[in-house]
């Protein structure tokens, strides 16, 4: 975990923000933060790796205008089996990215099925990001069929009225600086965190 000077609000407090990554297991999410915080791409990184329910990385993230957010960014197990350690993750998070592999048309039905409606019900009314991970794989294929299309992406983030849809390959370390600029400038607007019912923690 690494410790950042962000810029201070008006009672001279850095602004710090909870972001929690969520997706299907093995859409390349660990990859993604692990690219955004090292700046370095681990082949070693497995995709069954199961981030333990208090993983946390931490990074000041420039926002424009001479602002920074500090973002503690939470990796969470997409395993059904995981369920319960995701739900003690939510609880008090500012925003989410919501991670599908855009090599997998079943990950961005799930995202559709699950990830959302997860998110809304246990973080009502935090601002939802769709990033399309694992770019690479579609411009590198000889195929089109298979990959999700980018039209595809912006249809379901507009459907759930998230705050946009980013494409990117932690492999090539394309778009991982957009993916979280927009959440960080996402979040930094958001002022109090809805409480969660108990009940939502163990459904």
């Amino acid at each position: 975990m690494g410790c950042c000077q962000g810029k201070k609000n008006g009672r001279g407090e850095p602004v710090v923000r909870k972001i929690a990554i969520v997706g299907n297991s093995g859409v390349g999410k660990t990859c993604l933060i692990h690219r955004y915080i090292h700046d370095e791409f681990d082949e070693n990184t497995s995709q069954e790796f199961i981030p333990t329910a208090l993983h946390m990385d931490e990074k000041a993230q420039n926002i424009g205008n001479g602002k920074e957010v500090i973002l503690n960014i939470y990796d969470t197990g997409g395993q059904e089996t995981f369920r319960h350690l995701r739900k003690l993750n939510y609880p008090r998070s500012d925003a989410a990215i919501i991670c599908f592999s855009l090599d997998s048309e079943e990950s961005l039905k799930d995202v559709d099925k699950n990830w959302v409606g997860e998110m809304r019900r246990i973080c009502p009314g935090i601002p939802l990001l769709l990033a399309g991970l694992k770019k690479d794989t579609r411009e590198e294929s000889s195929f089109t069929e298979g990959f999700v299309r980018e039209s595809s992406g912006h249809k379901m983030a507009k459907k759930h009225k998230m705050v946009g849809y980013i494409e990117c390959s932690s492999l090539r370390d394309k778009g991982v600086e957009q993916v979280f600029e927009k959440i960080a400038q996402a979040a930094a607007k958001k002022k109090n965190t809805k409480k969660v019912d108990a009940s939502d923690l163990q459904s």
